[in-house]
């Protein structure tokens, strides 16, 4: 696993130079934590915003809480082996689902101790150990820590925060700090009137303000749209949703398909998805099937036993679907050549059934994980998705290409890190609802 926190991002990115905006206000730092914004002019749609004068902005830097005295009891043995979030306990305050926020600890602040208060600390690497970047730790064996006793421990770390920078109907600009948080950050609506022209986006401690913290919204970006694709490519599907008949559809996956820390079911792609379905076609009859394996890529599934908890045959193949969608986050670490090759296997078994298919291309991942330096690209830099793009085209598979709705995210203000739940490949609802959008813009209206 790589190392490599998001805070790297703003001292790696100066070499690198962004995508041209089409129609957004200039922006630029100025010195430390000031912002010069404009002057310049847009057509928003809503109306045309111009700022005659540049105007500045003071950005207020992140600010670190504190922590003390918050007790662990039964403080795992740190697994040194194990992955960064699960080595040991999380720290509470950079909890973000099951795992936890990277690189916003300040490991110096860290002091572990038997008791409250200005009790000795621990030793670190003779009575416990940390992941400083995963904010995770463990007792050390042999150490003063008993296996059931308990912990306090001091600590400090810097959140995240999602401004906006807005202009007012008198034509003003106005920055809204938002709330400082870790995981996902849904920014703030503006109030009625105000147009959001950027976000300014802090992750954890940085000594002052840099471009790459800047997601100017680019006005100029066109709505996404969708060719419909079904009635060439999934004609037997379109056929019975026109005409109202009994349509299933197996969504297949890995922990994004079985919802991925959204708790609420209607919220995952495949139930929104087979929402708007109906939305276009009342009278037919959709039903939708989950078969998802959190943590294994579609071989995995391929080959799971007989009668096991995951089994391809009875969850994807027995149901006779019409229709199956192929969601594997998980598969990304094929290359190109490959996917050609695995996923030719899976589309033969599906089409042995009379099953019509759908790709997803997936959604974006920790940058760090896709060795792309910076939260502004426009194109998938994983050759698995490059692999699906190729595979769909030469086949004549419908490819709901949700990557690259992620890759527009940075137009529009948002950094796509903030729609991870698990600061790491899980999405939210908005993420969820992206997968969705781009299912049902294969299909025509009616």
């Amino acid at each position: 696993m790589m190392t490599v926190s998001f805070l790297l991002l703003t001292g790696i990115c100066g070499a690198n130079p962004l995508p041209a905006l089409a129609n957004a206000i200039p922006m630029r730092v100025s010195g430390g934590w000031v912002l010069e914004v404009g002057p310049g002019s847009v057509s928003t749609g809503e109306r045309p915003i111009t700022l005659p004068e540049g105007q500045r902005l003071e950005v207020p830097p992140p600010q670190p809480v504190s922590v003390r005295d918050e007790e662990y009891a039964g403080l795992p043995t740190f697994k040194a082996d194990a992955a960064g979030w699960a080595k040991g306990a999380r720290l509470r305050r950079l909890i973000t689902e099951e795992c936890s926020a990277t690189g916003l600890l300040d490991l110096t602040s860290v002091r572990v101790k038997l008791q409250r208060g200005d009790a000795p600390p621990l030793v670190q690497g003779r009575d416990y150990d940390i992941d400083a970047f995963w904010a995770t730790f463990g007792r050390a064996d042999g150490g003063a820590i008993a296996p059931e006793g308990a912990v306090f421990v001091d600590y400090d770390y810097t959140p995240s925060r999602l401004d906006n920078i807005l202009v007012t109907p008198e034509g003003a600009v106005r920055l809204d700090v938002g709330a400082p948080t870790v995981g996902a950050i849904v920014p703030r609506d503006p109030k009625p009137g105000e147009v959001v022209i950027a976000r300014v986006f802090l992750y954890g401690p940085q000594e002052g303000l840099t471009d790459e913290d800047v997601f100017p919204v680019d006005f100029g970006l066109a709505p996404s749209t969708g060719t419909s694709v079904a009635e060439s490519l999934l004609p037997k599907t379109l056929a019975k949703l026109r005409a109202g008949e009994p349509v299933t559809i197996v969504a297949w996956g890995d922990s994004v398909t079985a919802g991925a820390n959204v708790k609420d079911p209607s919220a995952w792609y495949q139930h929104r998805f087979a929402a708007l379905l109906k939305e276009r076609f009342p009278s037919a009859e959709v039903t939708m099937l989950t078969a998802a394996w959190p943590g294994s890529g579609s071989e995995g599934y391929l080959r799971a036993p007989a009668g096991s908890e995951h089994e391809f045959v009875r969850d994807v193949l027995d149901p006779k679907p019409d229709l199956v969608t192929i969601e594997f986050v998980n598969d990304a670490y094929l290359d190109e050549e490959a996917t050609q090759t695995h996923y030719a296997m899976i589309l033969e078994r599906l089409q042995s059934i009379g099953a019509e298919v759908v790709l997803i291309a997936p959604h974006l991942v920790r940058p760090d994980w896709m060795n792309v330096p910076t939260l502004k690209f426009d194109e998938d830099p994983r050759p698995y998705v490059k692999g699906l793009r190729r595979f769909a085209s030469e086949r004549h598979i419908a490819l709901a290409d949700a990557s690259r709705e992620w890759c527009r995210l940075w137009r529009m203000g948002i950094p796509y890190t903030t729609l991870l739940l698990n600061s790491i490949n899980h999405p939210d609802e908005r993420g969820h609802e992206i997968f969705a959008q781009a299912l049902i813009r294969l299909f025509p209206e009616r």
